[in-house]
């Protein structure tokens, strides 16, 4: 087990039990000619061959061809071949088979190393991203509170190192809180947790999240789901507008207003969240969920991974949920989640009716 690996020999045994369910196939069921039982052997050795190392391949091709010479290849029931046209048959079906087990292991390999390379940039990528995300806060963090121990700071100034602080350290919890969503969708650990809320309650969670990145912005919410309830997750649904708040107050000036609508129809919710900025550019829209991705209009001076809007896309697909982006024609951008959701009419008491 130290050279060849358990898979290995598993897929090995695989492969046999293939070249011994064509021999029953054909000796005991169907009649059939030498061509068809050729290829039938042939497919057996393509599919090992595309699921494991070269040598399986090339064993399994050998077993193939001794049992296609004994068991079809008069006079059968030997491994003697007698008519020459028969030799032709078996090597011709030795190389074919050892030839493309050889270019099945090349296309794998090269597959993989692709998807290794692609990997190692993905991870160069966020290592760098949070280099300087994490350079930019603890640098703040760090002049601020030295600021804060001088004697000759007033109290309003000292009010604005606090802000400081508390802004960036802001930061760097949702810098974390990223890290951590995107683990968990990876590694498919997000289950949802559906409860009775009303939209309003997600849309409020979801500023919360965001408070200080949209306090240069005026906030609107327009309610369109009157009395009505629905069942969703409130803290994945909640969590994926967080970040399409933070990226319309990344993308838009400050001043400009953000406006968050939802309306409920046909057993799905519908939120929307709109921006004064400058839109999207035809060359970003098709990229926008994409990992690592950021968009062109981005400030130069700006944090950011450019993973918030893939955290979106994951956590709604976890409910179900799709998101989009479009362009708004008086100007700006228009986010949409839309969401599968039972809805109920809310009781006199507050809570679903039954």
């Amino acid at each position: 087990m130290s050279t060849f690996s358990r898979r290995e020999f598993l897929h090995l045994l695989l492969g046999l039990a293939g070249v011994v369910a064509v021999i029953l196939t054909y000796r005991l069921g169907l009649e059939t000619n030498a061509t068809t039982v050729a290829l039938s052997f042939l497919l057996v050795v393509l599919f090992v061959a595309a699921a494991s190392r070269l040598w399986v391949a090339v064993v399994t091709s050998l077993a193939a061809m001794v049992a296609f010479n004994f068991f079809f290849l008069p006079p059968v029931g030997t491994l003697t071949v007698v008519d020459p046209q028969n030799w032709v048959a078996l090597f011709t079906f030795l190389a074919v088979s050892l030839v493309a087990s050889r270019l099945s292991a090349v296309a794998r390999d090269r597959a993989a190393i692709a998807t290794e390379r692609s990997q190692l940039q993905l991870k160069s990528t966020l290592l760098s991203s949070l280099a300087h995300d994490l350079r930019t806060p603890l640098t703040a963090i760090r002049v601020s509170a030295s600021n804060l121990g001088s004697t000759w700071l007033a109290e309003p100034q000292r009010t604005e190192q606090s802000e400081i602080i508390l802004a960036e350290v802001e930061r760097l919890q949702r810098l974390f809180q990223n890290i951590l969503e995107m683990t968990r969708i990876d590694a498919g650990a997000i289950a949802p947790e559906r409860e009775w809320v009303h939209p309003l309650e997600i849309v409020e969670a979801a500023q919360s999240q965001v408070e200080y990145t949209l306090r240069e912005h005026r906030f609107q919410v327009e309610d369109g789901a009157g009395a009505a309830v629905i069942h969703v997750d409130p803290r994945l649904t909640s969590a994926a507008l967080a970040h399409l708040l933070e990226n319309a107050a990344q993308y838009s000036p400050p001043g400009s207003r953000i406006t968050v609508a939802h309306h409920i129809d046909n057993e799905r919710l519908l939120i929307t969240v709109e921006d004064e900025g400058q839109g999207i550019a035809s060359g970003d829209l098709p990229h926008l969920f994409e990992r690592f991705y950021r968009g062109g209009g981005a400030p130069a001076n700006s944090a950011g991974t450019g993973m918030g809007l893939s955290i979106t896309k994951g956590l709604l697909a976890a409910e179900n949920g799709e998101v989009w982006a479009e362009n708004r024609p008086e100007g700006g951008a228009r986010f949409s989640m839309l969401i599968p959701a039972a809805v109920r009419a809310t009781s006199s008491s507050g809570g679903p009716a039954a």
